[in-house]
């Protein structure tokens, strides 16, 4: 697999994650104040993997912010649109 499509599908990995924490605020604070491993308490409920928990965990405070979400989506929409590029489809 060569690096520029590796890299791609990594960010479309950490990116998905993101949106998938952005977009329950609430339950990401519930996970995280219970757990003594919250990257593994992120993983589980939010079915991610680690990569995509530590992601999630490196969020800054300012991406909950409205329309956050919608930007990061539209960027997960570039990546993909790039690896389909790359893919020749």
């Amino acid at each position: 697999m060569d690096e520029d499509r590796r890299n791609l599908l990594a960010r479309i990995e950490i990116v998905s994650a993101c949106i998938k924490g952005l977009e329950d605020p609430e339950k990401l604070l519930q996970v995280c104040g219970r757990a003594a491993d919250a990257r593994s308490a992120v993983a589980t409920a939010f079915d991610v993997s680690d990569l995509g928990a530590e992601a999630i965990l490196a969020m800054q405070v300012k991406r909950f912010a409205p329309g956050s979400i919608e930007r990061t989506q539209e960027e997960l929409l570039g990546y993909m649109q790039r690896l389909r590029a790359l893919d020749g489809s």
